[in-house]
């Protein structure tokens, strides 16, 4: 065998290697994000204000009952569709409707969970927050972390976990379904950790691939902001 070719097969058995080790060491890795997921609701303290991403049943009713419990002093819903109205959305969720109308506002241009982020750094850095409550799922929460803190490292954001029916943590490997959501939310976690890491490592600025953030405010919006509507999508 010459000099190069034992050169190349060096070079490939090492990256066989590697590989084999990031496999093992994500599946090794797997479990252990499964059971570091909150299973208990919680009672934060109050913050400045209450984000919430659309995507689950449970995420509007709990992030509305936050600000009705004056958790905060607005709440910001992040990925709203483009054809969901401000009515439609108090008729789905309920609660104070003076209250959804002043201290609301609608996000709609995030279409992802990047998308939320830069949307809500957007948000909070106009309303100048510095305390943030952050109500998603459970099992979307450390992703939805790290993207909020990657967006808007001086921000502290409060995780308020809740919890889908159709997710049940206790014996989750009896459910192919709920197996098979938190395989793919795991791989999007070390994803977003691996991207993270490497825009940080390599002091690089953290960028939201995403549309310009645009927020519809409540009635009670800052004389700065303005009111405006644009094309979204749900978050998932």
């Amino acid at each position: 065998m010459s000099g190069s070719k034992s050169a190349s097969w060096r070079l490939m058995s090492l990256a066989t290697r590697l590989l084999i080790a990031v496999l093992v060491a994500a599946a090794l890795g797997f479990p252990i994000f499964v059971w570091s997921l909150a299973r208990d609701p919680s009672d934060p303290k109050p913050a400045d204000a209450i984000v919430v991403l659309t995507g689950g049943e449970e995420r509007l009713p709990a992030a509305v009952k936050l600000l009705q419990a004056h958790k905060g002093k607005r709440l910001l819903i992040s990925g709203v569709h483009p054809e969901t109205t401000r009515e439609k959305l108090l008729e789905v969720v309920g609660g104070d409707a003076a209250l959804f109308a002043c201290c609301v506002d609608l996000g709609r241009s995030a279409g992802s969970t990047i998308g939320n982020a830069g949307e809500t750094a957007a948000w909070v850095a106009e309303n100048n927050y510095d305390s943030i409550i952050v109500v998603t799922a459970n099992y979307h929460m450390p992703r939805t972390l790290i993207e909020l803190q990657a967006a808007a490292p001086d921000v502290h954001f409060v995780p308020y976990p809740v919890f889908p029916e159709g997710m049940q943590l206790k014996q989750w490997w009896r459910d192919p379904q709920a197996t098979g959501v938190l395989i793919a939310e795991y791989g999007k976690y070390l994803a977003a950790v691996a991207r993270v890491k490497a825009v940080t490592t390599l002091g690089l600025e953290h960028t939201v691939v995403a549309p310009p953030p645009t927020i519809e405010h409540g009635s009670t919006a800052p004389a700065s902001a303005t009111t405006t509507q644009s094309a979204g999508a749900q978050s998932k």
